[in-house]
């Protein structure tokens, strides 16, 4: 208490100044239109300032751990999953299986947008195609798949989400080899949920069996985890099951992913379509 009567005896000119010249500024903006909208106008910039240098700070706390995370999750995926490459030599990779050629390559990213209430939903990173993201890529997290990449600028990329009308990602039952197509039906269904179609009802299926990708597209490495069977109907009038899928990401907190790069999609699919045009189209 004595510290604080010190601090006003000591400063009381200055503060008896402060005072009035707060008083007089209250009283000039009261009466003058333009000088007060200035003020104001120059207050919510001031404020929008110190809200950025909040969430940078806030950012920069968080950045090592979140590298550490980022880093162990993109070792995890390139390093321990065999369907990353594939075999120069049938012969020699039973020798030793170190005779590989790196396949698919992984982009980490941050999303920095997102939404998932609309019959159409989208995220976007904040790394694009100075940092190799393209067109037409695959997104996943290491818990799933997220989407495909729709349009990139210099340095964002915006991907549109799994849960979009005629997303079609080539799926397959693990425990059964059946193939299928991963869709979303749109605002009345759970966003932690999508619909696996074509999977005929000749095919024995269950409860709880786990969902991945095939390598169909070429987007995405084969294997990868799309969720677990969460519900199973019959479809009138057609000789297939209706299949809900519960993600095994939540879309609606996703924060870090990887954008996948097919190294070999371009050999693959130039060669394709040279066999379509002369005997397809």
């Amino acid at each position: 208490m004595r510290n604080l009567i010190a601090f006003f005896r000591r400063f009381r000119i200055f503060l008896v100044f402060l005072i009035l010249q707060i008083l007089a500024l209250t009283s000039y903006f009261s009466w003058v239109q333009y000088p007060r909208t200035r003020f104001f106008n120059s207050s919510n910039g001031v404020a929008a300032t110190l809200l950025d240098a909040q969430q940078d700070v806030t950012k920069h706390f968080s950045l090592e751990e979140e590298n550490i995370r980022l880093q162990a999750e993109i070792e995890e995926l390139k390093g321990k999953q065999l369907e990353n490459y594939i075999a120069l030599s049938e012969d020699r990779i039973k020798i030793a299986d170190t005779i590989l050629e790196l396949q698919f390559d992984y982009i980490p990213a941050v999303i920095v947008n997102s939404t998932y209430t609309y019959k159409n939903n989208y995220f976007t990173l904040n790394k694009g195609a100075s940092s190799g993201i393209a067109r037409d890529m695959g997104v996943i997290s290491s818990n799933g798949v997220v989407g495909i990449v729709y349009d990139v600028s210099r340095h964002y990329a915006v991907v549109k989400s799994v849960l979009t009308e005629n997303i079609n990602i080539p799926a397959e039952i693990v425990n059964v080899h059946a193939g299928g197509l991963l869709k979303w039906e749109g605002t009345d269904k759970d966003p932690r949920t999508i619909t696996l179609t074509g999977i005929s009802n000749d095919i024995p299926v269950e409860l709880g069996w786990e969902v991945v990708t095939n390598s169909q597209s070429g987007l995405f490495p084969k294997n990868h985890p799309v969720g677990t069977i969460d519900a199973i109907e019959e479809i009138e009038g057609k000789p297939e099951w209706k299949i809900t899928v519960k993600l095994g990401n939540d879309l609606r907190r996703l924060q870090s992913v990887f954008v996948v790069e097919n190294i070999m999609k371009l050999e693959k699919d130039s060669l394709e379509s040279l066999f379509i045009d002369e005997f397809i189209n």
